[in-house]
């Protein structure tokens, strides 16, 4: 095995998946900035509020949710990132995200991809969304559990620094 064809095709493709993602996050969080100061990012936020109110989410956490959801991990990792630097999250409510969209992202391409070699779309769809919001409220619960029998207030990530 010669291992620096094997390096150079490590760096390469390793390179390249970078610089899509730039490609990707980048033009993401420009759109994020335009959004917010034309007051669509609060018009968002307000229609999506029940969603993120019932995940015990703020409401700019929507599209952070959205873009995860529909797009993937890395991308709604990004704006995640981008949307807490922003906005009083405690480390409860962006663990709750991660947890959520690490279970249920790229709905779309993923249910039109296993649908495309035979399995039920609908199944895989609606199996993804109840285990992350089962394990979703489980984390609520266990953290919030844990919180009273230490006595402990949730501090927001602002705060804490």
């Amino acid at each position: 095995m010669d291992w620096t064809k094997v390096l150079l095709e490590t760096f390469y493709v390793s390179y390249s998946t970078i610089l899509k993602m730039i490609f990707i996050i980048i033009p993401l969080l420009i759109a994020i900035e335009c959004l917010k100061d034309m007051g669509w990012l609060e018009k968002i936020s307000l229609r999506f509020q029940g969603v993120t109110r019932f995940l015990r989410l703020p409401g700019e956490a929507a599209l952070g949710l959205i873009v995860g959801l529909f797009i993937g991990v890395v991308l709604g990792s990004g704006v995640i990132m981008k949307i807490t630097e922003e906005v009083k999250m405690t480390r409860t409510q962006i663990n709750i995200m991660f947890v959520f969209i690490g279970i249920c992202h790229a709905v779309i391409e993923e249910t039109i991809l296993f649908t495309a070699i035979g399995a039920n779309g609908a199944v895989i769809l609606a199996g993804r969304l109840i285990t992350s919001l089962l394990f979703g409220f489980m984390y609520i619960w266990i953290t919030t559990w844990r919180a009273s029998i230490k006595g402990e207030q949730e501090v927001s990530i602002k705060e804490a620094d």
